[in-house]
């Protein structure tokens, strides 16, 4: 009896395109989460200067235009937000520092400094509030800080070789001069107002140039 021929072989079926297009979704979601935890710290930072730092963080979610669980979801805690605005302000820094290095300004230290002044005194509120939890941005965001520093150096080094600044100045001293410039703000009660915070950084940064 003739043997009988071998049943074909059942052809492998395609793979779906559905695991790509989940890599595209997941894709989606992640960039659309951080789109919603920008929208978050902008109004959070917005609230917290104008408002003060009792807004709620359903009130934040509300002003933001996003659910509260994606506020809690990200900042379980009203600490893990004030951080998330201070360090999210850091970054802003270091990125208009790189900015003003790129452009050869010898006067651009001044214009960092400004900008951090008038940073930190709309923040001054945040700042305190991560003091009595006992944060620290230099050890909660070691990495933003140390940038932020040396640029500030950088800069400071520009305005030396330029003549622009006095030649006894140090970096150290000019962080700490920053940091003081946040206590003169509030004790002035300057925060709410960018004129007059900003006249009191500029009395403070002319103690900077050459006599």
């Amino acid at each position: 009896m003739p043997s009988q021929p071998p049943e074909p072989t059942p052809a492998t079926p395609a793979t779906p395109a559905h695991p790509a297009a989940a890599h595209g979704s997941d894709r989606e979601l992640r960039a659309d989460a951080r789109r919603n935890r920008e929208r978050v710290l902008r109004t959070a930072q917005r609230l917290f200067a104008t408002e003060g730092l009792g807004v709620s963080l359903d009130e934040i979610a509300r002003r933001a235009g996003v659910g509260p669980g994606t506020v809690h979801r990200h900042f379980p805690a009203k600490e893990a937000l004030y951080l998330a605005v201070a360090t999210d302000q850091f970054r802003r820094l270091v990125a208009e520092a790189e900015a003003l290095t790129a452009t050869g300004d010898p006067a651009a230290l001044f214009t960092l400094l400004s900008e951090m002044m008038a940073t930190g005194a709309e923040n001054v509120a945040v700042k305190s509030a991560l003091a009595a939890a006992e944060y620290d941005l230099r050890t909660s965001a070691p990495d933003v800080a140390a940038d932020l520093t040396r640029h500030v150096a950088a800069l400071l080094d520009r305005a030396h070789a330029a003549g622009a600044v006095r030649p006894d100045l140090t970096v150290d001293e000019v962080m700490a001069l920053v940091a003081g410039a946040f206590a003169a703000i509030r004790h002035a009660g300057a925060e709410t107002s960018r004129e007059r915070s900003a006249h009191i950084a500029q009395l403070i940064l002319d103690g900077l140039r050459p006599r």
